[in-house]
């Protein structure tokens, strides 16, 4: 099997095909161009880099060209195992190539129109918030002021008004259109205690969306909240750590759930407790509180079942 590496940048991709790599622009005369110069039977491997590759990509599934879509950290060590000194788009497209054959890495699934149209939406409203937050901390150091200034007082209000109701346009379309395309997972997510709406919705829209992990492993280390080892010999041995490799947006929200569900979910409490009393920091078994809630939500939309209180104690018995 051929892998035609692909270097993807804002106005041109590099291919590696058998004549040698070629450069060809970001249009839809350039993609049509590549596709026809790939040879029979090939699969492309490109880069997780952005916005960039999304048109490509589209157009190659489009096409139903097989695709791979690697992560560029992979890429970056291997590179360094080959010792490798220089980085151009040509070798880094020669290097695609390289990686494909050595790794066979699996095809890449286009995701779902409305999925990636949700999180588009999602992503948006988290900038939005961010925004917005960062406006009410300037609103507060105007304040501070034994003199403010009327003209940006009044413009900063007039701006954080606007921000407020876009924000709430969004969050309500973001739940109606929820609701509409998953409905069923997004009521069941929310039985479990510590699961409110934002963060069942975070549940749904996570990567290719969470019905689509073929596990809960999978999903937590999605999410980074697996450990990660660190032993070498017998002099090395390291604390373990949370490995943080995966969705920082996703983790912090399950965290914050995690705080309610060591309280009020019972398999989640009794979690806490008895890391807690094996001498571990509170942050570190609300760490694990946290992977276990997705462990939970992952269960309760695999099986299409509520979540269930005693299940931790029939498992036990």
């Amino acid at each position: 099997m051929d892998y035609i590496g692909i270097d993807i940048s804002q106005a041109y991709v590099d291919a590696d095909l058998p004549g040698g790599v070629q450069r060809l622009e970001q249009t839809a005369d350039g993609h049509a161009a590549l596709l026809a110069a790939l040879p029979a039977g090939a699969v492309c491997v490109l880069e997780a880099t952005g916005p960039y590759g999304l048109r490509l990509l589209a157009a190659l599934h489009q096409a139903r060209q097989p695709v791979c879509v690697v992560n560029p950290l992979s890429v970056r060590r291997f590179a360094q195992s080959q010792l490798r000194r220089s980085k151009t788009d040509r070798t880094d497209a020669r290097l695609l190539s390289q990686f494909g054959g050595v790794f066979a890495p699996a095809l890449h699934q286009p995701p779902a129109v409305w999925l990636s149209q949700l999180q588009q939406r999602q992503a948006l409203l988290d900038l939005l918030l961010g925004q917005r937050t960062a406006l009410r901390n300037h609103g507060h150091a105007l304040r501070q002021s034994p003199w403010p200034d009327p003209v940006s007082t009044q413009a900063l209000e007039a701006e954080l008004t606007r921000l407020d109701k876009q924000v709430a346009d969004l969050e309500k379309s973001l739940e109606q259109d929820a609701r509409a395309q998953c409905g069923a997972d997004y009521e069941r997510l929310q039985t479990i205690p510590g699961v409110g709406p934002r963060i069942a919705l975070a549940l749904l829209l996570a990567g290719p969306g969470l019905r689509a992990f073929p596990g809960w492993r999978q999903a937590v280390a999605y999410a980074g909240l697996c450990p990660r080892h660190y032993e070498s010999g017998s002099s090395v041995r390291g604390r373990p750590r949370l490995s943080k490799l995966g969705d920082g947006r996703l983790r912090r929200l399950l965290y914050v759930g995690a705080w309610s569900a060591k309280t009020k979910n019972p398999a989640c409490a009794a979690l806490y407790q008895r890391l807690v009393a094996r001498g571990l920091a509170g942050k570190q078994a609300l760490c694990a509180v946290a992977a276990r809630l997705l462990r939970q939500a992952w269960a309760v939309v695999a099986n299409e079942c509520a979540f269930d209180p005693n299940h931790h104690l029939l498992i036990a018995s």
